[in-house]
């Protein structure tokens, strides 16, 4: 199968809604360019947790606007939500048992299920209800991926300035997708060491990702660094690996980093991690 190009045929009118079936098809295509990856153990985990991550909140969105709209097939449409939800479930459960058992390619055959059957089919049952409805956008904004609280005030993703540090371009390309899919613009990515320090001697950044191994260089070394030069010195910094163990975060935050989190990783976790670092920074 080939990658996926966005197209407006897979809108439904409302923009948050369209930005998280964008987001799929970023998962989609990051799991086609895994496959075969040196580290597609790590990309796969990362994948399936941000799909199941992302099928949760995605149908709690769009079960939302309809209860809103008052769709009439409500019901019908949540329990196709549960099914896929429980689909998407079971490939990470499967993959956390035995990860020989789950390969990229296995799961390309579902997603491409998902994204034209229920997206470019179901999903358009409800478009006409949701489409100029003035509440629909605002009920969908409301139900958050990183903080249930009702009436907390919401992150401004669009202002970030990230910096992503890894050598494993799939990885950072699936941090990218992740990234956007809050609405995160200004996203750098670096292969190494000496590329990071270039964008963080020349660009303002707010936060700072980098792997533990960047090729045969040390993510802590980046951070040691960061720590010597007095105007980034405070710049908050997460620490991730798909190597080390949990042990490891006593390291890695005694190294100067803010943070740490092993691979694979959870999209709601980085988000919610990286929301966290961003009002630390600010």
């Amino acid at each position: 199968m080939a990658g996926i190009a966005w197209s407006e045929m897979m809108s439904v009118g409302v923009p948050v809604l369209d930005a998280d079936h964008k987001t799929l098809v970023g998962l989609v295509n990051n799991l086609h360019r895994s496959i075969g990856d040196a580290e597609e153990y790590a990309t796969l985990g990362s994948v399936l947790q941000a799909l199941q991550d992302y099928a949760d909140h995605h149908f709690a969105r769009e079960e939302r606007v309809m209860e809103v709209c008052r769709y009439p097939s409500l019901d019908t449409h949540a329990r196709i939500h549960r099914r896929l939800a429980l689909e998407v479930r079971e490939l990470k459960t499967r993959y956390d048992g035995d990860r020989s058992t789950v390969r990229a390619k296995d799961c390309l055959d579902f997603l491409h299920k998902w994204l034209f059957e229920h997206i470019c089919s179901t999903d358009m049952d409800y478009r006409a209800w949701v489409v100029g409805h003035p509440e629909a956008a605002s009920a969908a904004e409301s139900v958050s991926l990183t903080d249930s609280r009702p009436g907390k005030a919401q992150l401004d993703w669009k202002a970030l300035r990230i910096l992503v540090v890894d050598d494993n371009v799939n990885f950072a390309q699936i941090m990218r997708t992740i990234l956007e899919g809050v609405g995160v613009v200004d996203i750098r990515t670096a292969a190494d060491l000496d590329g990071a320090k270039a964008i963080l001697a020349g660009t303002e950044l707010d936060i700072v990702v980098s792997d533990w191994h960047v090729g045969p260089e040390s993510g802590l070394d980046l951070v040691a660094w960061i720590r010597r030069q007095p105007e980034l010195a405070k710049i908050p910094v997460l620490v991730l690996s798909g190597h080390e163990r949990v042990a490891s975060r006593d390291v890695a935050l005694s190294a100067g980093a803010d943070e740490f989190m092993e691979k694979p990783i959870s999209a709601r976790g980085l988000l919610i991690c990286l929301s966290r670092l961003a009002r630390k920074g600010g």
